[in-house]
């Protein structure tokens, strides 16, 4: 199979020849062209090198093309963003958007920062691989951006203490992602969409119901109203508490990081035709060694025995990590095949 043909299988619940393989590659493409992340972020034409090199080196089942993927549209939006000499990922500078005050002009426009030049990088990587694997845009949900912009203290604050301006700014950001969705679906590039400064405990469930959720659903609506097959939101750490909240956004995928219990996943994603990703940790990937990282995928293989929606993924991949034990990850993948076996684990379905 091929890796689009194995992610169309899977979301049919239908036997794959082996769990796709979803690592988080984004900072470290940078590292098989020898170039650094803020060199990577800032040029299409590196950003597009990058992950097509990363592809071929270890055939990952989603190309999701972006470096540091939480600062392209704060930026744009007015964000300042420190950029590097060494191997350091670009960071956010500061936090132009104080909490109460008028907002400023938030249309979409690709012409706003970098986001013209992620998109031609998109555009580059699925001309050149998208017939054989599906490539995406990462997005950052509106809440995120609030967080930048504002700042943490500032815009949790302002759900608390003036929640019609908080509001508001969700909206006005929900339209600005709602146009930028609809550029990368216009080049026929899939959306992944990511979430995190919305995970426990840096939000609790009811702010994340009240405030992160309904936009997400309303993004996610548009996503597939524009055509996307799938529409993963991405929310890292620990949202088991959140799960009623993730599900009723439509997200095609629940993400098990690897600080998360697996198993409280499983029920839902299985009740919801969702596929269930488990994450490993990358601070394991990076140091291994591979027999550790093998066992514990393994440990997670188990789940992929009682769910026809399973994928195997990590956490944001470190520039670091050596590629040989991405690359032990993807042959034990191939030599696990297809592990399903039925809920009951009884060989149903295999």
């Amino acid at each position: 199979m091929t890796a689009r043909e194995r992610n169309a299988a899977l979301a049919r619940g239908e036997r794959v020849d082996r769990i796709p393989y979803l690592p988080t590659v984004l900072e470290h493409a940078a590292r098989g062209i020898g170039r650094t992340p803020s060199d990577c972020a800032r040029d299409p034409g590196l950003l597009a090198a990058a992950h097509l090199d990363a592809y071929a080196r270890y055939g990952h089942d989603l190309v999701t093309v972006g470096i540091d993927v939480y600062n392209v549209e704060a930026e744009a939006l007015g964000c300042p963003v420190r950029y590097h000499a060494d191997d350091a990922v670009p960071g956010i500078a500061g936090h132009p958007l104080p909490a109460g005050s008028a907002l400023p002009d938030l249309s979409f426009s690709r012409d706003r920062g970098r986001i013209g030049a992620t998109l031609d990088a998109a555009d580059r990587v699925r001309r050149a691989i998208g017939a054989e694997v599906p490539v995406s845009v990462a997005l950052c949900g509106p809440f995120s951006i609030a967080v930048e912009l504002c700042g943490y203290d500032g815009f949790v604050g302002a759900c608390l203490d003036d929640p019609e301006w908080a509001a508001g700014l969700l909206d006005a950001l929900l339209a600005h992602q709602a146009g930028y969705a609809e550029a990368a679906l216009g080049l026929g590039c899939g959306v992944t969409l990511f979430e995190s400064w919305a995970t426990p405990p840096l939000l609790s469930p009811a702010l994340y119901a009240a405030f992160a959720a309904p936009r997400e659903a309303r993004l996610i609506a548009r996503i597939r109203a524009g055509g996307a097959a799938a529409a993963p939101l991405v929310i890292g750490g620990d949202t088991s508490a959140l799960l009623p909240a993730l599900l009723a956004t439509g997200t095609t995928l629940l993400v098990a990081d690897y600080d998360a219990d697996p198993e409280a996943f499983l029920g839902p994603a299985r009740d919801r035709g969702a596929t269930l990703r488990c994450n490993l940790d990358p601070r394991l990937v990076e140091s291994g060694p591979v027999p550790a990282i093998l066992a514990r995928a393994g440990a997670l293989l188990g789940l992929a025995a009682r769910t026809r929606r399973f994928a195997l993924g990590t956490g944001v991949v470190s520039l670091l990590t050596p590629p040989e034990h991405l690359l032990a990850l993807r042959r034990f993948l191939e030599e696990a095949g297809d592990p399903f076996v039925g809920p009951g684990g009884s060989g149903e379905g295999a």
